[in-house]
């Protein structure tokens, strides 16, 4: 019954079974005679080179819709009055290009006036913070991809999964590529390795989206590609080559004397042990513990094994066996990003002039430390055809195929959910741990992991008069996951480190059994190399737009959306010595949501605004197991038939209403203050709400809640925009967003702790607020560029509690504790682009050139707050 009503109500808002997000923007305004000032009527107005146009109605205000972004030459002409082409509009996602003419009745002379449009400092017509970054900007950047541009903006940082929009999470942006969406719907991460040269506007919100917008949170970066125009052929190439270089500070962590090798290395304490040696005290609580060579050797001769007896000087050599690895970088990091693209050769003109645009763009990015790959690597083919049916009906297809390869981070607690490692930081990170020794030396510590995509677009977008269109499209992406054993080591004793001893090729390649190093602490095998996924998830979405200019005040827009999921998760870790680390994660499940909106833009001198409301219903379409918190049912032996005894019960649906509210009220001519309000909604990931993971004995770990709540973010943005001597914008925007509902896992421990494990819930909170400032000159001259500046509060925790104990002096202990909230010092940040350009005819003329003219010279510049640690050793809590 619920499911007829959702429907009933996209029924309502114009639902019909992705061009989700606006690609096209619009050009308006009024066309008067110049004398008496009265509008004109029928006035013929069109895009040069374009079949797009429209006409003046009785007032002469007319409405061009449609235009995909770019730069253009309009065309006004009348009977009896002289033609006008207005060069040089630039037309941006989702704006209006405001375009007012005075028409003079036609003379003999002049019967053609040719003028530069000027674009406003202000859009007077945005209500939200919004970015748009064109091909001439992209051009002139120092960046090779799409994430160094983004990383360039205000409210903008780059996480180990991806961007980080006002403090939100990777998950909660969404990425978009000529209408297509981009994102992973296991754990919503957005794709983002994109071909650079092939994007024509990169368009980047960070508040106050339209409402047909669904499933995000936090940010939009809304991409359209270049297509050819005509009979040209364009290409394009940029590599950039990155020489081998370590990405450190001070000696390599191999050097014998790093943090991990002085100990064992430094004659002042090698033999006879940190303890007994001359380091002083500050020294040795700077270093691991050693015992020495000396003792090391003692106990091999003492022990009741002659086979492995060594001298203090041959085990130190085995030790250097042992630690043989260096990873240093000894490969460039490099990007190679190239496109071409023209009209299909023979057939082109027959099929609508087809047109074709092929890009390539290949990554690699050093590790600090080789892991079981030594780099993050990236390979990217994307091909869009377009077609004009005909002057009204416009096809275009898309397909892509990604590879990413690099390394999973999951280890025995938790099975890999799709998450690949990549930040420098994050690899960093391992050696802070008990175990980083064995991430130096042993080669295949974490498990090689690989995510190989392929998106499918089908978009038609129908003209059906100059003030209406619609626009439907079909998409299909699929997302396969490897993360596997390396290669087995070969335990063939060939090597002779020692003379007389010898020994395999450890620690290099796997090996599931523990083996200890001869120094005691590093291990050579057991835990390791985990992790296993070979999963698979698809998603068909298909999408219906309708937008009709219903007056000179109102633009309207309405649609749904459809999705529909496959997710075939099969992933756990592996370990033939120890059946506690090993855990399957699998669940085969197939849920779907739909999207369904309206929205109208009023526009008027004084005052713009976006009003919107949109519906979202989410359904897990799975079974959620129906059994006390504490049944032994979750517990070892008896968990092995959870899946076949626990009764079950359907997982109910999500439904949810969000009002959107944007107004932009021009003050001055100069200037504007905007404010947008608005709900928004999103799905929280796979693992969260299906996953049922378990040790090899049946024993529940974590199991998830298809039931969960849609996270939620209530955001408002108050903004300023100036300009400033015609040439600078100011930009001011304070923005908050209380954040709830989102994921969480609650522990639930039975009073023998034979029940031991963790279900998810809706229970985690945030709280965050800021204020950007942002300087910007896009006009070409001598100079342009931006600086920008952005401070950030952030809050978050738990609601209720977050461990049940079936012990009640357990649970009476726990209560007691104060549960803090997470409230970290701010990070405030900055950057800045300076470019300085030569005019095109600068300088002296040899043979029809100016060498001079034309060049560009383009700094960037950043800077970033510092983290803040309190120093407590003994964990003392508050």
């Amino acid at each position: 019954m619920k499911f007829v009503y959702v429907f009933f109500i996209a029924m309502v808002l114009g639902f019909s079974i992705k061009i989700e997000a606006g690609t096209t923007g619009k050009i308006a305004g009024k066309v008067i005679e110049s004398e008496t000032g009265q509008p004109l009527m029928g006035v013929n107005i069109f895009i040069e080179g374009t079949t797009i146009g429209a006409a003046t109605n009785a007032d002469g205000s007319y409405a061009i819709l449609n235009i995909p972004p770019g730069t253009y030459n309009v065309v006004f002409s009348m009977l009896s009055y002289e033609k006008v082409i207005v060069q040089g509009a630039v037309v941006e996602i989702d704006q209006t290009t405001l375009i007012n003419i005075e028409l003079k009745a036609s003379s003999l002379t002049v019967s053609e006036i040719v003028v530069s449009a000027k674009q406003p400092i202000v859009v007077k017509d945005v209500a939200n913070s919004v970015v748009n970054i064109r091909t001439e900007n992209i051009e002139t950047l120092p960046v090779q991809t799409v994430s160094e541009i983004l990383n360039l903006q205000a409210g903008i940082q780059q996480g180990s999964s991806g961007i980080l929009v006002r403090g939100g999470g990777a998950n909660q942006t969404i990425y978009m590529v000529d209408g297509f969406r981009l994102n992973d719907e296991r754990s919503n991460i957005p794709y983002s390795a994109l071909s650079l040269s092939s994007a024509k506007n990169i368009q980047v919100q960070t508040g106050g989206f339209n409402a047909e917008y669904g499933n995000v949170r936090s940010g939009i970066v809304n991409i359209v590609t270049k297509e050819s125009e005509g009979d040209k052929f364009i290409a394009t190439l940029n590599v950039s080559y990155d020489p081998p270089q370590s990405k450190h500070f001070g000696i390599s962590p191999y050097d014998k004397n790093s943090y991990f090798n002085r100990p064992f290395t430094d004659p002042a304490v090698s033999w006879t042990g940190t303890n007994n040696g001359a380091w002083d005290e500050y020294t040795r609580e700077s270093y691991p513990s050693f015992q020495g060579w000396n003792a090391i050797s003692n106990n091999t001769l003492q022990d009741n094994d002659p086979n492995n007896d060594l001298t203090p000087l041959g085990a130190k050599r085995l030790y250097e066996w042992q630690r043989r690895r260096n990873g240093d970088i000894n490969k460039p990091d490099y990007t190679m990003d190239l496109g071409f693209g023209g009209p299909v050769p023979l057939i082109g003109h027959q099929l609508g002039n087809l047109r074709f645009y092929l890009s390539y763009f290949a990554e690699r990015e050093m590790f600090v430390i080789p892991l079981s790959r030594d780099s993050y690597t990236d390979n990217h083919v994307e091909l869009k055809l377009n077609s004009n049916i005909t002057k009204d009906i416009k096809l275009t297809v898309k397909g892509i195929y990604g590879e990413d390869n690099s390394v999973s981070p999951y280890e025995w607690k938790t099975a890999p959910t799709g998450y690949l490692m990549r930040s420098q930081s994050e690899v960093a990170d391992l050696l802070s741990s008990t175990e980083g020794m064995n991430v130096l030396y042993m080669k295949d510590r974490y498990s090689p992991s690989s995510i190989y995509r392929n998106v499918i677009g089908i978009s038609l977008i129908h003209v059906l008069s100059p003030t209406t269109f619609y626009d439907f499209s079909f998409q299909r992406n699929e997302n396969r996951y490897k993360t596997f054993q390396s290669t087995l080591r070969d335990t063939s004793k060939i090597y002779e480190p020692v003379p007389g001893y010898l020994v395999d090729e450890a620690p290099y390649g796997y090996w599931g059994y523990s083996v200890g190093g001869i120094d005691g602490i590093m291990s050579l095998g057991g835990w390791m190399n985990l992790g296993r996924d070979k999963s698979i998830n698809s998603t068909t979405s298909v999408s219906f737009n309708l937008t009709t200019q219903i007056d000179n005040y109102n633009q309207v827009k309405t649609g749904a959306q459809f999705y529909y999921n496959d997710m075939n998760i099969n992933s756990g870790t592996y370990s033939p010595s120890m059946s506690t680390w090993t855990r399957s994660m699998q669940y085969h499940i197939f849920p779907y949501r739909l999207g369904a909106y309206a929205q109208d833009k009023l526009e008027f001198q004084g005052f713009i605004a976006n009003l919107g409301v949109r519906l979202d219903y989410s359904n897990p379409n799975a079974d959620i197991i129906d059994i006390d918190a504490y049944n032994k049912l979750f517990s070892a032996g008896d968990g092995k038939e959870i899946s076949a005894k626990a009764p079950k019960k359907n997982a109910t649906s999500n439904l949810y209403i969000s009002p959107r509210l944007g107004i932009s009220h021009p003050i001055t001519e100069n200037s504007k203050l905007y404010f947008n309000y608005g709900h928004f909604v999103s799905e929280a990931s796979s693992s969260y709400r299906f996953l049922l993971q378990q040790e090899s004995n049946g024993q529940v770990d974590y199991i998830g809640n298809p039931e969960m709540s849609y996270e939620k973010t209530i955001a408002y943005e108050l903004g300023y925009e100036h300009n400033l001597f015609n040439e600078v914008l100011l930009h001011i925007a304070a923005y908050y967003k209380d954040i709830s509902h989102q994921p969480g896992w609650i522990l639930y421990q039975s009073i023998n702790t034979s029940v031991n494990y963790y279900k998810a819930a809706s229970n985690n909170y945030s709280d965050i607020r800021g204020f950007e400032v942002t300087f910007s000159k896009v006009s070409r001259g001598w100079l342009r560029g931006f600086v920008n500046y952005t401070y950030n509060v952030s809050s978050s925790g738990y609601f209720d509690i977050t461990q049940y104990y079936q012990d009640i002096n357990k649970q009476r202990a726990y209560s007691l504790l104060n549960q803090q909230q997470y409230k970290p010092l701010p990070q405030p940040y900055a950057r800045a682009n300076i470019e300085f350009d030569t005019p095109d005819d600068f300088g002296p003329s040899a043979f029809g050139t100016n060498p001079l003219g034309g060049l560009s010279l383009s700094i960037l510049a950043n800077w970033h707050a510092g983290a803040h640690a309190t120093y407590n050793p003994n964990n003392i809590p508050g």
